[in-house]
């Protein structure tokens, strides 16, 4: 598996901002939680998003679980609907990605682990079935956490256009299940590499320094 950077993130230096704070007043990428979801998992997920998008990435005040999105019927979370409510969000970022802990759908599939808006500013991320393996039991911590890290990653690359990757060795290849997660490298192909840089540029997205 490709290795996930666990730490907390730390002190870092943008051109233009306040760095009596932690964190920038105002990054690209806005992370928040939506419900119980742990703190470990939120600064994670910040600083690989930041680390490997080299976009300066905020952590916003949590929210509630999203309730309103409830589909009794299925007994599972419409996505589209957390979607739309977090592109409404006031918020200045001009990409959101929401963490929850609930079962995610969309009307054609049984479930989904991420969903976004592509090319728009919503994304969201599901814990719930990156913790078990296929079977049933638990996956270690170092795998939730780098399953959670890859999902949150193509979720995000989507929202600046990214479409699927037939490169085998890409973090926007399709999985259809835990077990392709697994297998997905936590970098992106050559191509989806380009495709990112030349989004950033027709979005207006300064990179930070490598």
């Amino acid at each position: 598996m490709s290795p996930v950077n666990t730490r907390a993130r730390t002190l870092t230096k943008y051109p233009g901002t306040n760095n009596s704070t932690s964190l920038p007043t105002q990054g690209v990428v806005g992370v928040v939680r939506l419900g119980a979801v742990g703190e470990a998992v939120l600064n994670i997920v910040a600083a690989n998003l930041q680390e490997i998008l080299r976009l300066p990435v905020d952590i916003l005040p949590p929210r509630q679980s999203p309730e309103f999105a409830y589909n009794e019927r299925r007994k599972q979370y419409h996505a589209a609907l957390i979607l739309k409510n977090l592109a409404e969000s006031l918020r200045p970022h001009p990409r959101i990605l929401g963490l929850v802990s609930v079962d995610l759908f969309i009307p054609v599939l049984t479930h989904v682990f991420g969903e976004a808006q592509m090319g728009g500013r919503a994304a969201v991320v599901s814990l719930h079935r990156l913790k078990q393996k296929e079977e049933g039991s638990r996956v270690s911590l170092d795998t939730f956490y780098e399953r959670v890290v890859k999902v949150a990653l193509h979720e995000v690359a989507h929202t600046f256009d990214l479409v699927h990757c037939n490169q085998a060795e890409c973090i926007m290849r399709i999985s259809s299940g835990p077990s392709d997660l697994d297998e997905l490298p936590l970098f992106f192909c050559e191509y989806c590499e380009a495709f990112l840089a030349e989004a950033y540029r027709r979005y207006d997205i300064q990179s930070l320094p490598l």
